[in-house]
Parts: structure tokens; C-alpha cells; sequence
């Protein structure tokens, strides 16, 4: 409500949204602004980049997001860890399907809406217009059925949409059709899988973060010892001022290159104004680290996310189709194919002979038929008829 209300700080009539400039959100703030404030505000002001951002936010979660669920599909099912090269070239290849698996169902609702909708403009015909809108407006409570079968199945479907793909190695129909028959073939297991996994990775994020903490403290602590009480470096490193002199008073205002980590944010704001170009450089360069450090935490949540449902999926999918849990679909590596391609040559010949069709025998050589053939035991010969006298006697 804060995002548009003029006379409240300049630039948030139109600027970021509530709560862009005042400090460092919290986690529940983080996840809120990202997927509610931050594109509620870009769909009202930027249309545009709204629906840049959308399609590039779905390319970059399918790519990434479909090679997780395959690693983990993989290493589930056969215990067995494929490279991250193998699975991005397998999100890749199923990128379509990966992107549109959470689109479609949004798609059906969209034009069932715009369907209804439409059949509502009958109210403006005169007279016949209402009755018939009346009798037909059975119509449209069945498109609100539908409608509202699939928000439900998207809802409660859309975490295993993406491992159905990085299991089955199908397309994004076959994910919709199974996320949503096993959502309500089993709806209570689902949730109870569900919260098991967001009880677990509530436990183990709380446990990488405190880790992150103790890293960063531990890191500035320690870069800090050897600097002086009473010198410059130790003044801008720990943000306290130093008092050399009555004339010379290092870092008045308190500000520092780094300021220690607290419980509360990981990050933090540097007080450019306050330091020098130099200064200014090393506190730049220190938060750009310090950042790729924390957003580790975002990655394991990611990382968590779809392993998790994986998980989900190949226990819903063993409860729903008795599908054993070692059941994953597995490509042919390009280095078996050109394998089995290349066989020896005695290898063929062996194979030609063996198909070689039997109603016709091979040729034998004539020695070797003279000294193996045994003649056939002829008949009995008849007796010899002589030949009848040249001179035949005369009566």
C-alpha cells in the first residue's frame, strides 16, 4: 500500500518498492519482496521489464533448477553422481519442457477466464441477452471447476513438476498429468512430505547460517589483529574513532570499510561519502566477496529446494504407481554409443557367418571333397547281354 502513496520520500511514488532503502530485510522480508512486493510493483509501473524479467527469471530456473533435479534424481536412484556438466546438458536439452510445465496450467486458467468473460458480454444484448446468459450460466460454473481444479493441482503440484522431468525424462504434459494425479490421489502425504522437508531445511539452513556467520566473524576478527589500536588501518577496519593527538583524530565518524557481521543481516551498506577513493576501492571489492560468501546460503536453499522434492516425488510416485525408488531414466553417454559402434573385424565375420542362411552349403575345395567323400554303396549289377552275331544264320 506504501509503494504508490504520494508524499511519503520522493522517489517511492514511483521509485523501488516499500522497504528497498530502510536497511537490511530479514529473511521473511527477503522471500516477501521477492516474489510478491518486488513483481507486483513491476507489473503496475514496468510492463515491459516485467515480462523481460519473467522470461529470463523461467529460462534461468529451468536451466539450473532441471540440472539439480537431475543430479538428485540420479544420486537417489542409483546412487550415483552424474558430473554438472551432464546435467546441464540434460536441462538443456529439456528446457522446453522445464519452462513450460509451470506455465501451461497458468495458460488453461487464463483462457478459461478470458472464455467465461467473453460469454458475459451476452448481458448487453437487449432483453434475450440475460435469459440466455441465465440459462446458460450453468456453463460457467463448470469453467469455474475447472479453473479451480487447476489452480489447486498447479498449487499443490507445481514442486514436483520439475523432478517428474529430471525422473521420467519426459515432457512438461506428462509432469502436469502426474504432479497434479498424485496431489490428489494423496493429498495428505503430500503435505505431510512436505512439512517434514520444510521442518528439515528449516534446521539445517538456521545451522549453514550460523556457520556463515561464524566465517565472517572469524575473518574479520582475525584480519584485524595485527593492526594497531592507534593507528589508521585499525580506526576504518573496526569503525571506532582513534584518537592519535589533540590535533589528529583518525576515522571521526565511526564509519568502517567493513563492519563486523551481526546475527541479524550478513550484509551491509558502505558509507561511501565517508571514506576515501582508496578506502572506497578496498570496501567495494571487500563486500563483493563477503556477497558471493552469503549468497552460499541462498544457493544451498535452492539447491535444498529441489532435492527435496525429488525426494517427494520418487515416494509419491512408489505410494500412488508402485514404482520401485530405483527406477530413474538414464541416457546413453555419446562415449558408450561410439563404443559400441566400433566392433573388431573378426567380430563381424563371425556375425556374417552365423547369419549366413543353411539351405545352401558352403563351397568346398575338390581336394578336400576327394579325400573326405565316401561313395555311396551302388546297386547290384545285372548280368552283361551280348551283343547279337555279324553273321546271322540263314534257313
Amino acid at each position: 500500500a506504501d509503494v504508490a502513496r504520494p508524499g511519503r520520500g520522493g522517489d517511492r511514488a514511483r521509485g523501488a518498492p516499500a522497504g528497498a532503502g530502510a536497511g537490511q530485510p530479514n529473511v521473511y522480508d527477503g522471500v516477501r519482496n521477492f516474489f510478491a512486493v518486488g513483481p507486483a510493483w513491476l507489473l503496475r509501473y514496468h510492463l515491459l521489464f516485467a515480462v523481460l524479467f519473467a522470461v529470463l527469471f523461467l529460462l534461468v530456473w529451468a536451466v539450473f533448477g532441471g540440472a539439480i533435479s537431475r543430479i538428485a534424481a540420479v544420486h537417489a536412484a542409483r546412487d550415483e553422481k552424474i558430473s554438472v556438466r551432464q546435467a546441464l546438458q540434460f536441462s538443456v536439452s529439456k528446457v522446453l519442457s522445464f519452462v513450460f510445465a509451470p506455465v501451461i496450467p497458468l495458460l488453461i486458467v487464463l483462457g478459461l477466464g478470458l472464455l467465461l468473460a467473453t460469454g458475459g458480454l451476452l448481458f448487453y444484448i437487449p432483453v434475450i441477452g440475460p435469459i440466455v446468459g441465465g440459462l446458460l450460466f450453468v456453463l460457467a460454473l463448470l469453467g469455474g471447476v475447472v479453473i479451480t481444479l487447476v489452480l489447486f493441482g498447479t498449487v499443490g503440484g507445481l514442486n514436483l513438476m520439475y523432478p517428474t522431468i529430471a525422473v521420467e525424462g519426459s515432457d512438461s504434459f506428462d509432469a502436469i498429468s502426474r504432479s497434479f494425479s498424485y496431489v490428489f490421489a494423496r493429498p495428505w502425504r503430500t503435505i505431510f512430505y512436505s512439512a517434514v522437508a520444510l521442518g528439515y531445511g528449516a534446521l539445517t539452513y538456521f545451522f549453514v547460517r550460523l556457520f556463515l556467520i561464524v566465517l565472517l566473524t572469524v575473518a574479520h576478527t582475525s584480519t584485524g589483529w595485527f593492526l594497531g589500536k592507534t593507528h589508521q588501518p585499525y580506526a576504518y577496519w573496526t569503525g571506532t574513532p582513534v584518537v592519535k593527538n589533540e590535533t589528529t583524530t583518525y576515522n571521526p565518524t565511526g564509519v568502517a570499510i567493513w563492519q563486523k557481521p551481526e546475527r541479524d543481516t550478513l550484509l551491509y551498506d558502505i558509507p561511501n561519502k565517508e571514506l576515501k577513493w582508496s578506502e572506497e576501492i578496498a570496501a567495494s571489492l571487500i563486500k563483493f566477496w563477503v556477497a558471493v560468501t552469503v549468497a552460499m546460503l541462498g544457493a544451498y536453499v535452492i539447491s535444498f529446494y529441489f532435492s527435496s522434492n525429488t525426494i517427494i516425488y520418487f515416494l509419491l510416485r512408489r505410494e500412488v504407481d508402485a514404482t520401485d525408488l530405483d527406477d530413474v531414466y538414464v541416457e546413453q553417454a555419446d562415449e558408450d554409443f561410439s563404443e559400441s559402434t566400433e566392433t573388431p573385424t573378426a567380430t563381424a565375420a563371425t556375425v556374417a557367418a552365423v547369419t549366413t542362411p543353411t539351405d545352401e552349403p558352403a563351397p568346398v575345395a575338390p581336394s578336400v571333397v576327394a579325400s573326405t567323400e565316401v561313395p555311396p554303396s551302388s546297386p547290384p549289377s545285372a548280368p552283361p547281354i551280348e551283343p547279337p552275331p555279324s553273321n546271322p544264320p540263314t534257313t
